[in-house]
C-alpha cells in the first residue's frame, strides 16, 4: 500500500545517450514512485530497462533532466558519494544475485552494514545487531538455519535469491530494486516469494520497484507501469523499426 510520503524517486525531463550524436536511450518527461510503493515496472528488451535502473542508483549520470532519488538530487553526488548514497538508501537484487562465493551466507546479508553507518544505526535503533537482524531476515525468507554459515556456491538458486534479498532488505534501505528476481523460479514459487517479499518491504515502509517482463505477476502490486510507455526514446525505436518492416515488406 503506498502512504502519503514524498515520491522516492522523481524523474523530469530525463535524457541519456552513450555517445554524442547518438541516439537517446532514455528519454523520460516524467516518472515517479511513491513512498511505501509497490511498483511493477514492465521493462522488455531494448526498453532502457538496465540503463534507467542504473540511472536511479547513481551508477550513470544523464546528459539533462534530473532524478532525484530518497530526496537527493542525483547530479549533486560526486564520487565516492555515489557509491555511499547507493549503499545507505538503495537495496538492489539483481537478476544474477551477485552474491560473493567467498562469503558465507551470512556474510553476504551482514555485507551492506560494513559499509553504511545508516544501515548500522537503524537496526541500532530497532533494538538489534547487524548479525541478529539478518538471522531474523533469513528466517523470515524461510531459508533453513542450518543454511546460514555455509557458502552461497552450496545453495539453490531458489535459496541465493532469498538470501539476496535479505541482503537487499537489512537496515531498512528506503528503496528495494529488484532486477527480474523470479526469472528463474516457476509459477507457484514465485507467488511465495513475492508473499515474503512484500510482507519485509512492508515492514520496512519501503518502496519497491520490480521490474520484470513476466505481466502476469503486475497484479500483485499497487501499480504497473510499461517502460516503453514513458520512455519517449523506446517508443521512437519501435517505430523506427516498424517503418523499416513496412518498406522491406514486398
Amino acid at each position: 500500500m503506498t502512504n502519503n510520503e514524498s515520491p522516492v524517486i522523481q524523474i523530469n525531463d530525463l535524457e541519456f545517450r552513450w555517445k554524442a550524436n547518438t541516439p537517446l536511450v532514455l528519454n523520460i518527461p516524467e516518472f515517479s514512485v511513491s513512498g511505501g510503493e509497490r511498483l511493477f515496472l514492465r521493462g522488455p528488451s531494448g526498453s532502457g530497462k538496465t540503463t534507467l535502473l542504473s540511472v536511479i542508483a547513481a551508477v550513470l549520470v544523464p546528459q539533462s533532466g534530473t532524478a532525484v532519488v530518497t530526496g537527493v538530487p542525483l547530479h549533486t553526488l560526486k564520487g565516492g558519494q555515489k557509491d555511499q548514497f547507493r549503499v545507505d538508501h538503495i537495496g538492489l537484487v539483481f537478476q544474477q544475485f551477485n552474491l560473493l562465493p567467498f562469503l558465507s551466507v551470512l556474510d553476504n546479508v551482514v555485507l551492506p552494514c560494513k559499509f553504511s553507518k545508516k544501515r548500522r544505526d537503524t537496526i541500532r535503533q530497532m533494538g538489534s545487531t547487524a548479525t541478529d537482524e539478518a538471522m531474523r531476515l533469513l528466517k523470515a525468507m524461510e531459508l533453513p538455519p542450518n543454511l546460514t554459515n555455509q557458502s552461497v556456491t552450496e545453495l539453490s538458486v531458489g535459496q541465493q535469491q532469498r538470501v539476496a534479498v535479505a541482503r537487499a532488505l537489512i537496515g531498512q534501505p528506503e528503496l528495494i530494486i529488484a532486477d527480474e528476481p523470479t526469472s528463474a523460479l516457476d509459477t507457484d514459487t514465485r507467488q511465495a516469494f513475492l508473499d515474503l517479499l512484500f510482507a519485509e518491504v512492508q515492514a520496512a515502509n519501503s518502496s519497491l520497484l520490480f521490474v520484470s517482463h513476466d505481466v502476469d505477476l503486475s497484479q500483485r502490486f499497487d501499480r504497473a507501469v510499461d517502460l516503453k510507455s514513458i520512455n519517449l526514446a523506446a517508443q521512437a525505436l519501435t517505430d523506427a523499426n516498424a517503418s523499416d518492416t513496412m518498406r522491406a515488406a514486398p
